[in-house]
């Protein structure tokens, strides 16, 4: 299915895939940079524009990541709201477009989205994805190469 957007609960993800970052805290400056890296690779190669929203960080910390991050949306929420309320918000608005997804473990916001007419992944089945659709993108990069050398 081709989405208008998929939108990515960070800390959900940095949750699920602890494992993948061995001695780092999950809400750490750097497993949010290794999940943007991530997420950046894979914008990259689906062309679809893909944003992650984190909890909590309020308007200073979201200016930051904006000008450090310029290729993927990082957005982190205000003190007084979620980074449920901001995807719920998104979704909303976004599926006048077309179809949205979201990924997260959290499964009420799974059914809120589900009950709006968004589609829904779980963390896990996202950075499968991910990390399938790199590896097809370097096994295409390295045949590419491989034909201009000859």
């Amino acid at each position: 299915m081709n989405f208008v957007r998929i939108l990515v609960d960070g800390y959900s993800v940095l949750h699920a895939c602890h494992k993948a970052l061995p001695n780092t805290k999950p809400h750490s400056p750097k497993a949010r940079d290794w999940l943007i890296r991530q997420v950046t690779l894979y914008q990259d190669a689906i062309h679809v524009p893909v944003t992650i929203v984190f909890d909590g960080m309020g308007s200073k910390a979201s200016k930051e990541n904006q000008e450090v991050h310029p290729h993927v949306e990082v957005l982190f929420s205000k003190s007084n709201q979620t980074a449920d309320d901001i995807i719920e918000r998104v979704t909303h608005k976004l599926l006048e477009y077309g179809p949205v997804l979201v990924v997260t473990n959290d499964y009420a916001e799974q059914n809120t989205i589900f009950s709006m007419g968004g589609s829904v992944s779980s963390c896990e089945q996202f950075m499968d994805e991910i990390q399938h659709t790199l590896s097809q993108f370097d096994d295409d990069l390295r045949k590419f190469k491989g034909k201009q050398r000859r």
